[in-house]
């Protein structure tokens, strides 16, 4: 027999997909409010910065006149709006990247902490630190990556970041564990069991 069942009954229970999915909506929510809020705060002094603004006030909506049909009105918007949705992917990431230490330095994010549960090792015993570090760094690294605009970095942090979402879906197996946790011997537990 393998380990996973010799000593999977002797474990407390693992958190399958549903309460994981979860804490991730949480988690992307709270970090979506703070990267908007950045970006109306700091976003028409980085577009500036960036020379990406034409002294156009930021915002997130386009507010081109539909029945204006100059076409390099139209580009200059388009160029805008690229400008803006390119300072807010910039920092979603950023601010995801900084979110994700949380996990890192308490073995829970806000979000799974809200749905009360907790990362361990896959042998039901607290995560170590040299854990935590391992399952960040393959869960999250990609983030790092990405951060560099308009580079083969950011393209191979696109298809990781791809991969390791594609990977979550392995929790709704027996062994509870998505792609990043059975690659670091990690599992997601309730909060008390670990």
């Amino acid at each position: 027999m393998n380990n996973f069942s010799d000593n999977y009954y002797d474990q407390p229970e693992r958190v399958g997909f549903g309460r994981r999915f979860a804490a991730t909506l949480l988690d992307n929510f709270i970090v979506a409010i703070i990267a908007v809020t950045l970006a109306f705060t700091v976003g028409t002094t980085i577009l500036r910065v960036l020379h990406l603004d034409d002294d156009t006030e930021f915002s997130i909506f386009s507010d081109t006149d539909s029945s204006d049909d100059d076409a390099e009105e139209m580009l200059q918007s388009l160029n805008i709006n690229t400008g803006m949705i390119f300072v807010l992917a910039t920092l979603n990431n950023l601010v995801m990247l900084l979110y994700s230490l949380i996990e890192l330095f308490t073995n829970a994010s806000p979000g799974k902490r809200l749905m009360g549960i907790a990362i361990g090792s896959d042998e039901g015993t607290p995560a170590s630190r040299a854990l935590l570090l391992r399952r960040w760094a393959l869960k999250y690294g990609m983030y790092a990556l990405v951060l560099v605009p308009f580079s083969f970095a950011s393209t191979i942090g696109s298809i990781l970041s791809f991969l390791i979402t594609c990977g979550c879906l392995l929790a709704l197996g027996v062994q509870r564990q998505a792609l990043h946790d059975m690659a670091v011997h990690s599992a997601v537990y309730f909060r008390g069991d670990v």
